[in-house]
């Protein structure tokens, strides 16, 4: 029997550069026993660990990165497996420059489709940026119908204290959001309205897809401030690991779904 093929799977953002290890490609990654992190402004390379056989990349810093890690992986033969949009037939979509849509924002949408058992999905991610993007099922396979590009959560909150004169900076992560009606205090009354008004983009888009499907969709939260965000809006569902979750997706419907 073969040895299974170890897989090394990295998530390049704007914020941090991600990677964890999956250690069977044959199987899908339904958790991460362990993952690693560096701030993107002082990342160099991933130092490849020995066993692996191919690296699966998510890259939204540009081509600069992507070649640096191409010149690694020919230098130890291992193979590189770059997440392209479109190139998987389980899932397609609807952009007009499919190239120029986010990687993150597709390997997060490859996750829902390999776990949702719903035809219609809202996939909202909150990084830099909080994306919400609109998955559907047509026929045997998914559809990315588009999505929404706004201000992410950590984005808003550096903007009100940099760009007014008393605005305090805001730990958005030590505020129990779902514990007030009206806040209190300007902490507490910017981190709120934060909160208050991403979930009201996520609560428009889930009006407009109830309107033209017919039927409300399966929201699911990833990112970083994905927990924060389910306290206000119980009803989603977090998928954590989105992108690595992604890749692995990826990688294994395009090798006939085992290594």
């Amino acid at each position: 029997m073969s040895k299974p093929r170890v897989l090394l799977c990295i998530d390049a953002g704007n914020t941090l550069v991600k990677w964890c290890v999956h250690r069977n490609a044959s199987l899908p990654l339904l958790a991460v026993a362990q993952q690693w992190s560096k701030p993107t402004a002082e990342f160099k390379l991933v130092d490849l660990p020995g066993q692996v056989d191919a690296v699966l990349l998510s890259n939204v810093l540009g081509p600069e990165f992507e070649e640096s890690l191409r010149k690694q992986c020919i230098d130890r033969k291992t193979d590189l497996h770059v997440l392209k949009v479109n190139a998987n037939s389980q899932l397609q979509s609807a952009y007009d420059n499919p190239a120029q849509l986010g990687k993150d924002r597709w390997a997060a949408c490859l996750a829902v489709a390999q776990a949702s058992n719903a035809p219609v999905n809202l996939v909202v991610s909150f990084g830099t940026a909080t994306t919400l993007d609109a998955l559907v099922k047509k026929g045997d396979a998914w559809q990315h119908l588009g999505g929404f590009i706004v201000p992410g959560v950590q984005t808003m909150l550096s903007s009100l204290h940099n760009n007014t004169a008393e605005l305090p900076k805001v730990d958005f992560n030590t505020l129990e959001l779902g514990h007030f009606e009206w806040p209190g205090n300007t902490q507490q009354a910017i981190a709120a309205g934060v909160g208050r008004m991403q979930i009201a983009w996520v609560q428009s888009l889930v009006d407009e897809l109830k309107r033209t499907h017919g039927q409300p969709p399966a929201v699911w939260f990833s990112g970083g401030f994905a927990a924060q965000m389910q306290s206000l809006y119980p009803a989603a569902q977090l998928l954590e690991h989105a992108v690595f979750k992604g890749l692995v997706f990826d990688y294994r419907m395009q090798h006939g779904g085992a290594a």
